[in-house]
C-alpha cells in the first residue's frame, strides 16, 4: 500500500530546506589568507608554469558563489577582466592567480568578455 502525500503537505518542509541551503550558502564566504595584497603585485601563472605541489587554490574567481547561477561579472575588454580578478586575488591575500579563462560573450552578453580563474597561495 503506497502513502500518496498532498503537495500542499510537501511545500512546507521543501521550503524550509531551501530556506536553509539559501543561508548556509550564503555564509560559505572566503575569508582573505592573509593581509591585502596590492593588484599590482598579484602575478597571472600559465597552468604550465607550476605545479599543483607548489600552491594552494584559496578561491575559484567569479564561479565559487552562489551568485554566479543567476549573474555573472562581464567586461568590455580582456585587460580590464583580468584586471578585476587581480583586484579580487589581492583582497584575499593571495599573490598569484592560474587557470585564467576569458571567453567571448557573444549571444550571452555580446561585445563583453567573461573572466574566470584560480586565487592561490603558494605553499
Amino acid at each position: 500500500m503506497m502513502i500518496e502525500r498532498s503537495p500542499a503537505r510537501l511545500r512546507g518542509p521543501c521550503l524550509v530546506m531551501l530556506i536553509a541551503c539559501g543561508v548556509l550558502m550564503g555564509c560559505a564566504n572566503t575569508k582573505p589568507v592573509g593581509p591585502a595584497v596590492p593588484a599590482s603585485e598579484v602575478q597571472v601563472y600559465n597552468s604550465t608554469q607550476l605545479t599543483p605541489n607548489q600552491y594552494a587554490v584559496v578561491q575559484h574567481i567569479y564561479i565559487d558563489t552562489w551568485k554566479s547561477a543567476f549573474t555573472y561579472p562581464a567586461w568590455s575588454k580582456t585587460d580590464a577582466g583580468i584586471q578585476a580578478m587581480k583586484d579580487v586575488a589581492g583582497k584575499l591575500g593571495t599573490k598569484g592567480i592560474t587557470n585564467v579563462m576569458c571567453l567571448d560573450g557573444k549571444g550571452w552578453d555580446d561585445n563583453k568578455v567573461l573572466c574566470y580563474g584560480d586565487a592561490i597561495k603558494f605553499n
